[in-house]
């Protein structure tokens, strides 16, 4: 099969995929079990052109390597994890290595937000073209788009 075939193909399976669970995150031990899932990280309050020029000073401080920036958007961030989303969630909670991009939220963000949790039982690289078409229609105010820095 070519490469254009498989990913028609894995195209398909994208547009038919539905979430196995979805929930609103509350609690990080809800995320212990959960290998891989698409997240949505979403300003609950609060201005989001103010949070954008928030996240613009802390990225420019370069104390951490932090997410691209986009536009404001009360999307902050749409992202995935095939390897354990609990370790990628608390990175963008400020809590991973100074090195790792991500929100470090902890360190400039004062309002409220909210983390959705869609889990899948796609393969990685159909969960790629979901994460890529949510990030498409919700334009995240932070993160590369695409998994190949596309």
């Amino acid at each position: 099969m070519t490469y254009i075939e498989k990913l028609i193909e894995n195209c398909k399976k994208a547009k038919a995929a539905n979430p196995v669970k979805e929930f609103i995150l509350k609690d990080l031990s809800e995320l212990n079990e959960i290998k891989q899932a698409i997240y949505i990280i979403e300003q609950i309050n609060g201005s989001e052109k103010d949070a954008f020029l928030e996240f613009s000073r802390y990225k420019n401080k370069k104390e951490r390597k932090c997410a691209k920036l986009n536009s404001p958007s009360r999307v902050m961030y749409v992202g995935s994890s095939t390897t354990g989303v609990r370790k990628r969630i608390e990175q963008h909670k400020g809590e991973g290595h100074a090195g790792t991009y991500a929100l470090h939220l902890k360190y400039w963000f004062t309002s409220d937000y909210r983390i959705l949790i869609k889990q899948y039982s796609e393969p990685k690289e159909v969960l790629q073209i979901i994460e890529d078409d949510l990030s498409d229609r919700l334009k995240p105010a932070f993160g590369k788009k695409g998994g190949n820095n596309k």
